[in-house]
């Protein structure tokens, strides 16, 4: 149980990147105020977003096949770890002015790819930290507790940065200051919260290295074409269509939600606590449905709810309504990455963990670009923010599509 709650305990220091830095405070204070307008500033955030996703898939499966045969997963998550905090503390220059528009977008591109990275050789470890019997509530409780960790890293946010007129350490409103050093918070928690997990828990695994004239592009075609595509294969594929879709929605949320309603970045704190209580709920009840029920059922049912939640929204104009519905949209996003990360460690044995999940980072953003590169695409175009949001929806019915044919997995 301790490997659990450990393994768990990097979840809840990584979340306060993705829910502050990507989803959240940093990319709306992006879009309104270093950005020309929240329309320019969706379609640039997520363009970035886009290229980073592409370039862990193109890396993520070497990396991977090479720390299996080098056994140096635990050295590169740690590594990917660190870079990604340093990064994140860069963002501290990042000042409310057009000028500081690329110098973000650059610094940003760099620690969400360092962040990615780093979740290849943390999710290839739950096989390591768990058993066959309950890889799902392993799973489920790691996003739960992930979800945790945002909540309170943003009632933290609110309370010391926001909705205070005594900011602490001497910080001053002007040049957002406040806004810039929430950056610094996150930088610290999640140093502070993965060091247990980094350097007390995980250790390489004892195993000799095989020398031999294998290359890594071998090894992963083994694992995806045997005379024909292999289920790994296909589920990667329908696995690939809906993360588009789900990264879509988590890294465009925010400033869809700023653009659409006119939330305030009290307001949007507000709705971000709500989110993550509802995916809270919906990680650990999916985690233990995953054990009883099977992976492929969570997700199914999971991508049902999303689909029809986000459509709800897209023809909504109340804000309490949008509350509701973006409360209800995030109950399904939990166990939909829960279950699809248990799917994958149930293909895989131990000494294909690391290229396996290499390739999961691949069918999760190869083609990651597509949503955020889609949605910022269709909103420039049509100026519209819902038109544009619609285009996740599209992606997620056709990941549902795949998976519905797939019969070999549970």
């Amino acid at each position: 149980m301790k490997k659990i709650f450990n393994f768990a305990l990097y979840d809840f220091a990584n979340s306060a990147f993705t829910t502050i830095i990507i989803t959240f405070i940093f990319a709306t204070y992006f879009a309104k105020q270093i950005a020309p307008n929240p329309v320019l500033g969706q379609s640039y955030w997520g363009w970035t977003i886009g290229i980073t996703g592409f370039l862990v898939a193109i890396i993520g499966p070497i990396v991977g096949s090479f720390a299996d045969k080098k056994n140096k997963i635990v050295f590169f998550i740690r590594c990917f770890s660190l870079l990604c905090i340093l990064f994140t503390a860069f963002l501290w220059f990042s000042k409310p002015s057009q000028s500081y528009l690329l110098y973000t977008l650059v610094i940003v591109g760099i620690a969400n790819l360092f962040y990615e990275l780093s979740l290849i050789f943390y999710n290839s470890l739950l096989k390591d930290i768990s058993t066959d019997k309950n890889l799902g509530k392993s799973s489920g409780f790691g996003f739960a507790l992930g979800y945790v960790g945002g909540i309170i890293i943003l009632l933290i946010s609110i309370k010391l940065f926001i909705d205070t007129d005594n900011l602490p350490f001497g910080l001053i409103k002007e040049e957002s200051q406040n806004i810039r050093a929430i950056a610094l918070l996150v930088s610290i928690w999640f140093l502070i919260f993965s060091i247990p997990f980094l350097f007390f828990v995980i250790r390489e695994r004892k195993k000799k290295i095989k020398k031999g004239v294998s290359s890594n592009f071998a090894d992963l075609k083994k694992l995806l074409w045997d005379k024909k595509i292999s289920v790994l294969g296909k589920f990667l594929i329908a696995r690939m269509l809906y993360a588009d879709g789900l990264n879509a929605i988590i890294v465009m949320g925010g400033i869809f939600a700023v653009g659409v309603f006119n939330l305030e970045i009290k307001d949007l704190l507000k709705l971000s606590v709500l989110m993550n209580i509802t995916a809270f709920i919906g990680a650990f009840v999916g985690g233990i449905a995953n054990d009883k029920y099977g992976s492929k059922i969570v997700i199914i049912f999971s991508l049902i709810g999303l689909i029809f939640s986000s459509i709800a929204i897209l023809f909504t104009y109340s804000v309490s309504t949008f509350f509701l519905l973006a409360a209800i949209n995030g109950l399904f996003i939990g166990p939909i990455q829960s279950a699809s990360r248990v799917v994958i460690t149930s293909l895989l044995n131990k000494n294909n963990q690391g290229k396996g999940f290499g390739l999961f980072a691949t069918s999760g953003k190869l083609t990651s670009f597509v949503g955020p590169l889609l949605v910022s695409t269709v909103t420039f175009l049509t100026a519209s923010q819902r038109i544009g949001f619609s285009a996740a929806i599209i992606l997620l019915l056709s990941g549902l599509i795949i998976l519905l044919n797939i019969r070999k997995i549970s």
